[in-house]
This record gives C-alpha cells, sequence and structure tokens, in this order.
C-alpha cells in the first residue's frame, strides 16, 4: 500500500517539475568584438542545469552551423558559454572559461540572425531578425551585448532585447557591459508557490501597480562610410561620401562625422534606401599622414570607425565593393559605385581577418540603381551617379576590420606587383548559384540575379566546388555569342557570401516569379538536349544536362525539377541529371492507326462496279413483279 502511494505521489510531482524546469534559449550575443580584439565574440545559450545539448547546433554564427560535441551539457550556473577565444588568450577579455572555444564564431554586426536547434533539428530559438542588423548591443569604444530580457518572448522581435548594462565576467578594467556565464531566471508557467499561494491579494479598491513597457532599443544603422578623400589635389576639397546599403531610408538629423581630435561635423536630411552621399569639405582637417574618421548616430552610439593610412594627393580610401575590405585607389568617386585602380606603390589592404567573415541571410531583391540624395553639409553635397551595388548583399561595418600597419616598402630593383584586383576587369556582381560548374561543363554555371536566370561562364575550372544555393559575389564582362549574351569571369574573384538550401515549390503552370520549381509537363520537341514542353497550355524550354533527353519523345510526360526564369517564353534550367524524370511514356497504341488510301483510278472503277452491279439487281426484280402481275391463275374446268 505504502509502494502504491509512493508511486501516485511520483506520477503527480513528475509533470510539474518538467515544466519548472524552463525552457532553452539563446540568451546573450556578443556581436561587438571587446577591447581586446574586434574578433573577441561570444554568445551563451541559457536553460536548466543538466540540460543534455549533444547533437544540438547553432546557425548563423559562423560561416557554417557550429555542432555542439557529444557529451555537451548546461553546467551548474545553467550557461553554456561558446566564443572565439579561451578566457586566458591574450585576445579575450573574458574572466569566465567558454564551454565551446572555436575561432569559427563569427558575428554580424548589420544582419544577425541566429537560430539555436535541439538534436532533432527542431527549433528551440532564435536571436535576431533575417536581413535585420542587431536589436540591441553597442560598439564603439564602450561595448556592449545584447542581452534577452525575457525568454518567454520570442527572439526574432526587437522587445526580446535590450543592451547589457551590467558588467560581470570580463577581466579587471574591462570597459565591456554583459554578463558571460550567468543567466537570468526564466519565467516559468507553472502553478504558484506555496508562499505565492499565502501572498495575501490586494484590496479590491487597491489600484494594481501599472506595468511598465519595456523602453525601445533602436538597431544600429546600416548607413557606412563608403570612402575618403583627405589629400585634394588643387582645387578640390576633402569629402567623405556616405553609403546607406539597406532598404530603409536613415534621417541623418542628429548625425555627426568626428575626427581623431575630436571635431565634428553635423549631418542632417535623409540618406534614401541604396543611397550615397557626399559630405564635402568637414570640419577640421583630414590628416594626409593618417586620420580616424568615426561616424555616430544621433544617440552618439559610434555605427563605424575606419581608420587610413597616410594618402597620396588624387588617392582615396574606399571600401570594396561587396566586402568589408578598404583599399586605396587612384580614381576617387564621390557619389558613385567605387573603382578600384592601383596605386604606383602598392598599398596594404586593411581587411577582416578570417576568423571574423561574415556569413548573412540575403534579403529580398530591390531595384539596383537608386539615385543618392544630398545631406544637409556645410557645402554642396558633390556629385551623384547610380550605385551598383547588389541589394542582396549587405555590407559590415568597418569597426570589424582588423587595423593592421603598413609594411615598409622593400628595396627591389623589380618591378612593383600590382594589386591582385587589377586582374580582374569587370563589373561587381552578387548572385545566387542555381546550376554549379560541373553540370553541363567545367566552366560554365547558371545564376539568378533578381527575376532572371544568367550564364556565368569562367576563364578556367573553379578550384573550390559550388554548391546550388550559394550566395557569390564576383567580377565578370558581359559577352555575346551570336544571340547569347553571358557574363565571363574569373573564378578567382568570386567569393561565397553566403548559402542557402535550395527548394523547390510545386507548379501547375508558369510561375511569375524567377526561383525553384517543380511539376509534371508534356514534352512537345526535342531540339539535342533542349526539350520544349507544355505546362498550362503554354511552351517553354528546359535546358538538360548531356544525354538526359535522349530516351524522351514527343507526348511523354516528365517531371522536372528545376530552376525557372519566367517570361513570354519561360526558360527552365536544371541542376543535375536527375532532375529531369520520365513519368508516362506515350505508347504506339495510343496512336490511332493511319487508313489506307487506294488509287484513285481503282476508286472509280470500283465504285462504277458497284453501281451497275446494283442497278442490274433492280431491274431483275422490277421484271418479275410485272410478270407476276400480267398472268392470272387458270381455272379448273377451262379446257374441257
Amino acid at each position: 500500500m505504502h509502494r502504491f502511494l509512493a508511486a501516485c505521489a511520483l506520477l503527480f510531482v513528475l509533470p510539474f517539475s518538467a515544466r519548472a524546469s524552463g525552457p532553452t534559449f539563446i540568451s546573450e550575443v556578443a556581436w561587438a568584438g571587446s577591447s581586446a580584439s574586434l574578433a573577441d565574440e561570444w554568445l551563451e545559450v541559457c536553460g536548466p542545469p543538466g540540460t543534455d545539448l549533444s547533437g544540438w547546433s547553432i546557425e548563423g554564427a559562423a560561416a557554417s552551423p557550429i555542432a555542439l560535441p557529444g557529451g555537451s551539457a548546461i553546467p551548474a550556473s545553467g550557461a553554456y558559454l561558446i566564443a572565439n577565444y579561451a578566457d586566458d588568450d591574450a585576445r579575450s577579455a573574458l574572466a569566465v572559461a567558454p564551454d565551446v572555444v572555436t575561432t569559427a564564431v563569427s558575428l554580424s554586426n548589420s544582419a544577425l540572425f541566429i537560430t539555436l536547434r535541439d538534436g532533432s533539428g527542431g527549433i528551440a530559438d532564435v536571436a535576431g531578425a533575417s536581413g535585420a542588423a542587431p536589436f540591441a548591443g553597442t560598439s564603439g569604444d564602450a561595448k556592449a551585448s545584447m542581452e534577452r530580457r525575457d525568454p518567454a518572448l520570442d527572439g526574432g522581435t526587437s522587445a526580446a532585447w535590450a543592451s547589457a548594462a551590467a558588467s560581470v565576467g570580463f577581466d579587471a578594467g574591462a570597459a565591456e557591459s554583459g554578463t558571460p556565464g550567468a543567466c537570468a531566471a526564466p519565467a516559468t508557467t507553472t502553478s504558484a508557490t506555496a508562499s505565492e499561494e499565502a501572498a495575501p491579494a490586494p484590496e479590491a479598491d487597491e489600484p494594481a501597480a501599472p506595468e511598465t513597457a519595456p523602453t525601445p532599443v533602436e538597431p544600429m544603422s546600416a548607413v557606412r562610410v563608403a570612402e575618403i578623400y583627405p589629400s585634394p589635389n588643387a582645387g578640390e576639397h576633402e569629402w567623405i561620401e556616405l553609403l546607406n546599403p539597406s532598404s530603409v531610408g536613415e534621417f541623418l538629423d542628429g548625425w555627426t562625422i568626428e575626427d581623431r581630435s575630436g571635431t565634428k561635423t553635423p549631418l542632417g536630411g535623409l540618406l534614401l534606401p541604396w543611397a550615397r552621399a557626399v559630405v564635402e569639405a568637414p570640419k577640421g582637417s583630414l590628416n594626409n599622414d593618417g586620420d580616424l574618421v568615426a561616424l555616430r548616430d544621433r544617440f552618439g552610439r559610434a555605427v563605424e570607425r575606419v581608420e587610413y593610412p597616410k594618402t597620396a594627393k588624387g588617392d582615396a580610401f574606399m571600401r570594396a565593393e561587396f566586402q568589408s575590405t578598404f583599399v586605396m585607389t587612384r580614381t576617387p568617386t564621390p557619389g558613385a559605385a567605387n573603382v578600384f585602380t592601383s596605386t604606383a606603390e602598392e598599398v596594404a589592404a586593411i581587411s577582416t581577418p578570417t576568423e571574423t567573415t561574415r556569413s548573412v541571410p540575403a534579403p529580398a531583391p530591390i531595384p539596383y540603381s537608386v539615385p543618392a540624395v544630398p545631406v544637409t553639409t556645410p557645402a554642396e553635397a558633390g556629385a551623384r551617379a547610380a550605385n551598383r551595388i547588389d541589394p542582396s548583399t549587405p555590407l559590415r561595418s568597418a569597426q570589424d576590420d582588423k587595423r593592421i600597419a603598413k609594411p615598409a616598402p622593400k628595396k627591389t630593383s623589380a618591378k612593383p606587383k600590382a594589386a591582385p584586383a587589377s586582374r580582374y576587369k569587370g563589373e561587381a556582381y552578387a548572385a545566387t548559384v542555381v546550376v554549379p560548374p560541373g553540370v553541363y561543363s567545367k566552366t560554365r554555371a547558371y545564376i539568378q540575379r533578381g527575376e532572371a536566370i544568367e550564364e556565368l561562364r569562367l576563364s578556367k575550372s573553379p578550384s573550390t566546388p559550388w554548391s546550388v544555393g550559394d550566395r557569390v559575389s564576383f567580377i565578370a564582362q558581359t559577352k555575346s555569342e551570336g544571340a547569347v549574351t553571358f557574363l565571363l569571369a574569373n573564378p578567382n574573384s568570386v567569393r561565397t557570401i553566403g548559402s542557402a538550401s535550395a527548394t523547390f515549390a510545386a507548379a501547375d503552370a508558369w510561375p511569375e516569379e524567377a526561383g525553384g520549381y517543380s511539376f509534371t509537363a508534356e514534352v512537345a520537341s526535342i531540339r539535342g538536349d533542349a526539350l520544349e514542353v507544355r505546362l498550362g497550355g503554354v511552351e517553354g524550354d528546359v535546358l538538360a544536362p548531356s544525354g538526359t533527353a535522349a530516351a524522351l519523345k514527343p507526348g511523354d510526360m516528365v517531371r522536372v525539377e528545376g530552376f525557372i526564369a519566367p517570361g513570354p517564353r519561360p526558360r527552365v534550367v536544371l541542376p543535375y541529371a536527375h532532375a529531369l524524370r520520365l513519368f508516362k511514356t506515350r505508347l504506339p497504341e495510343d496512336i490511332a492507326p493511319a487508313r489506307t488510301k487506294l488509287p484513285a483510278s481503282l476508286a472509280v472503277g470500283l465504285t462504277a462496279a458497284a453501281a451497275t452491279a446494283g442497278l442490274i439487281a433492280y431491274l431483275r426484280m422490277q421484271r418479275l413483279k410485272r410478270l407476276a402481275l400480267t398472268q392470272a391463275p387458270i381455272e379448273e374446268g377451262a379446257w374441257e
């Protein structure tokens, strides 16, 4: 009897203890680095102590998902810490030992979206939103992490996050704000505790204390410094070019540009999405021997800090398109897309270290050319020109860049080596790979840019494999071969800036938007490895890998899985050979038998013979009838 009662009590207690354990969630993200290193990034997962994290993974915090090692579990503190550097590393400001140390950690300063997946692959929690800047946290001199307000709130909304105010878990003297290694107690939905039940209820006439809504934290702007012209030629002014690589316009009222000495230049006006603005003759003076340019928003936060080296007259310090790398160029382009031309003496690029390379999801495409708008500055803004940045590639903050000194030139009689980027001729593009090299040929691929699917030819085979769904940037020239237009690029100019798995939506008719689709269609005709198929009564072209369409014939039904470029005559490219499968073949018995035709002369003869025979039969019948009517029967006794 006692054992039965104990078992019942255990069954009664277990569900409540399981619910009271709380969720496992992303609790803190330090995306801005630390004073020790801009790559000193970390994030924290909180949950019930002892929670098994074997097989769990984190997406969006590195170029590829971070898989937590087998045997991982949340420690007694409730905080599981993943960091770029160990706490005893000189590049780390942490005073708490991380549970996982990996130099793969790479948190985006402009498009932060992290997904925590459990052992079965399900989404346990998220932090941030696709294509959006971090909801909270600060960079600049005094860095603060993005800290979870309440795990019960959706981590994909700004209301769930705030900039850390406390500073716990850092080395002595560190100026960072955050609480690595410590978690706030998660809110639970369990029944009230005994003490809560014993607490007296407020009197009916006693007004309840008003709930204070959390103060919203405005996310960091995407506006960046695009080009600096500190050493003008005679008759010219110094200027600084700003760029807004986002789909949201930015009011610059209250913003400032500040040099190392603290001299501030006020800004104002509206900077449209994907537009540029030139601030001419900023206050103070941009030193020719090198200086610092800090861009601050209306809250005084340092949106970006760019240090430039000694600059020769007429040179500009510019951001390389699609990257957070700055280089020196001989071709200043105020208000226009940046153009790189190497200087007479090679200048070292200030580039982001490998461990802080960002991989961010791509937002929806928007128009490529948007005119820049003027910004209220002490002088009129410079010339404006169309921007050629691909809107699906957000730029990262240059404050993530690792500052390195300009190397002293070596004394040699050999001709100075040209900057590597000068080998690539053409314009900069960013696109999604829909057919990688190797499907049609080793140097032929297909890419999607907006609503267009274009052929990309390479000057040689790429050294690293490409995958369907990879987001790449590259330099290419537009070429024509008869009626075919394509892009020609050197594979060494290709950079992978993100990736996603390819998906194919079911379609019963030709879609209006480009993308991956699967459908069943009828083969109308075959021209080598190209098919004409009918879908929804409209014909389109399907380009198939070599030999794929050899066994097909008109009338066959095929299942297609490929990427469609819509238009008056849709076009489909297949990403692999098995993307085209025979669904139903047209059998010989499905074809109506042909009727044999007789020669005209024979047909006329047979018809005449049949008519004659019919006429003779008719006349004989009439004669017999007449005989029967005219001959009367002989009466009995008539001959006697």
